[in-house]
């Protein structure tokens, strides 16, 4: 069995493929996926000797990511929505023609004038009195965003 290599260097980049994916194999403790290309292999390769020198993601880093794997595995399609997640209890504010506007994000929807709404579009429109990208309008994204 080949030398597994301790940390991540330019040697790496001068394996032939073959070796690579044997060295990748050894750190990983299975055999690459056939499609997976150079570029890809080298930078999971370094990745993972980095996490076995370092001893892996700190606390912090790891917390984070079971957070996005739960939100994944409640909702699949999380990342593909463009909107933010707001933790309920959150408040917004905006002023509008002089007048404060208080929002209460809510666990399902939002509370405004003690009213339940099911999206910040309803409550923009009832502000202005016009239709309104309610995230735009509480400057939780800009109106260029997703474009």
């Amino acid at each position: 069995m080949a030398k597994i290599l301790t940390k991540p260097d330019n040697s790496i980049t001068q394996l032939s493929l073959t070796e690579l994916r044997m060295k990748w194999a050894e750190c990983w403790g299975m055999a690459p996926h056939t499609l997976i290309g150079r570029t890809m292999l080298e930078k999971s390769l370094e990745f993972k000797l980095r996490e076995l020198e370092t001893g892996g993601l700190a606390p912090e880093q790891q917390a984070r990511l079971n957070q996005l794997i739960k939100n994944y595995k409640r909702n699949p399609r999380c990342f593909d929505d463009n909107e933010p997640e707001i933790k309920p209890g959150t408040r917004l504010v905006r002023m509008h023609k002089g007048a404060r506007h208080v929002v209460l994000v809510l666990s399902q929807g939002y509370e405004y004038q003690n009213t339940k709404y099911s999206s910040l579009s309803e409550i923009a429109s009832r502000i202005t009195g016009c239709r309104r990208n309610g995230w735009v309008f509480f400057g939780l994204k800009r109106k260029d965003d997703g474009a």
